[in-house]
Formats: C-alpha cells, structure tokens, sequence
C-alpha cells in the first residue's frame, strides 16, 4: 500500500475525471485557476447558458411567468443531460462538483422549478 499525503484519499485521484487533481495527483495551483478564470468571457458554455436564461426571461416577461419558468425547467434538464453526458472537463459552467452531484442538483432544480411554475398562480 502506497502511503498517502494529507488531504489525499488511499483511492487513486486521477481515477475520477473531475477531481480537480493536476496530471501528478497534486492539487490545482490557484493562480493556475485564477488565470483561468478571467478567460470565462470566451467561455461558449458560459455565453451559450446565459443567453438561454436570458431568453427564458424574454419569454417570462412577453408569455408569462408559468411559460417563462418551464422553459428554465427544460433548459436545466438539458443542462442535465449535458453534464451527465459529455466526458472530460465538461463544459465549464456547468462543472461545480462531482457529475452525479451536478446533475442530481440540476434535476432537482428543474423538477422544483416545473412543480412550482404549475402550481403557483
């Protein structure tokens, strides 16, 4: 048995694809992060989700509030099936946690969101 650092498990971290581990099994250096983040503005993920909140919006404001918010249900699911779906990194926007932690959270949201969209007046 291979002995482990502080704050590493005896299981191997590179085994799953969204450890934020670098090739070496070492933590991401967070400056390595930061950098990444201020290049979020070309991010497609992050413009392609914004635009569909944003349309979500439109359509609340112009067909109403219960279209509006099924709508954002819809584009949860299909955010969802993203997450679930496509391997590797992920589209960034959508990667938070672990995938099934992120796709039971999106479903739960989408799910709510439908429920009460129907329900409230």
């Amino acid at each position: 048995m291979t002995p482990t650092t502080p704050g590493q498990s005896a299981a191997d971290p590179l085994e799953d694809p969204d450890a934020r581990f670098g090739p070496d099994g070492q933590p991401l250096d967070p400056r390595q992060i930061a950098r990444a983040s201020l290049d979020a503005g070309r991010n497609a993920s992050l413009w392609i989700v914004g635009g569909a909140v944003l349309a979500c919006v439109a359509a609340s404001l112009v067909w109403g509030p219960r279209l509006g918010a099924s709508l954002f249900a819809v584009m949860l699911v299909i955010c969802a099936v993203v997450r679930g779906v496509v391997r590797g990194p992920g589209p960034a926007v959508l990667v938070v946690r672990r995938r099934s932690v992120d796709v039971l959270t999106l479903v739960f949201l989408a799910i709510t969101i439908a429920a009460l969209a129907q329900i409230l007046p």
